[in-house]
């Protein structure tokens, strides 16, 4: 193998983690050919942390620039799932209100500022449905199960099922997020049960890197 074969295989070698979701057209080097990258790959990265750390909106703003469509897109691809569940979360989490203005372009503003009632209700219930289709896709990922949950506890018609999902989890000590348990405590306490709300509390609170994702109504009103 000469040196130019030995350097395109390096080269080759190093990107397959990343083309392994999305493909792109390969380029030359030299008489042999390495696949281009596909940026996105680390956008998504770079997405998924901006909301893990709080800042929804900007999370929102960049799986939109790099996803134009993804509020109608399967989640059988792994990036577009990944893409799914931030946007899906980040909305969740900031209760269906994502003022992204000027981050994408106009068409792409549609209902996600959340400034009326219906409008927070409709981000919120899409939400639900792309976690649910990543949930259809990955059906044994406790994580992944932790969100759907989370996401259902935002719905009035919806906190049933999110309750039993969210329960079964804690039961099995699969719940994976503080903000799963922080959604179970939320719902032990509307239905005034104080030992269930306050053992989900206690979970929420040792995982959790900030105390306001644990701040939960007690039993009666009132908050933690």
């Amino acid at each position: 193998m000469n040196r130019t074969s030995s350097r395109c295989l390096l080269i080759a070698s190093a990107l397959v983690a990343s083309l392994a979701a999305s493909p792109r057209p390969a380029s030359a080097c030299g008489d042999e050919f390495v696949p281009a990258i596909d940026h996105r790959v680390m956008g998504i990265a770079r997405a998924e942390q901006t909301m893990q750390e709080g800042k929804y909106v900007a999370a929102a703003g960049m799986v939109l620039r790099m996803f134009p469509d993804i509020q109608g897109r399967a989640a059988t691809d792994p990036l577009a799932s990944r893409a799914l569940r931030t946007l899906a979360l980040a909305s969740v989490r900031a209760g269906g209100v994502l003022p992204i203005g000027s981050q994408v372009p106009r068409e792409l503003r549609g209902t996600w500022a959340g400034a009326t009632a219906e409008d927070r209700t409709r981000n919120l219930e899409w939400a639900v449905g792309a976690m649910q289709r990543v949930s259809d896709a990955r059906k044994d990922d406790p994580a992944v199960q932790s969100d759907l949950g989370e996401a259902l506890a935002r719905l009035d018609g919806q906190k049933g099922t999110a309750k039993k999902l969210l329960a079964e989890l804690a039961e099995k000590d699969l719940l994976a997020s503080p903000e799963g348990y922080a959604a179970l405590a939320r719902l032990h306490a509307e239905a005034g049960d104080a030992g269930g709300r306050d053992a989900a509390a206690k979970r929420c609170e040792a995982m959790a890197k900030s105390p306001d994702v644990c701040r939960i109504p007690a039993v009666g009103g009132g908050q933690s």
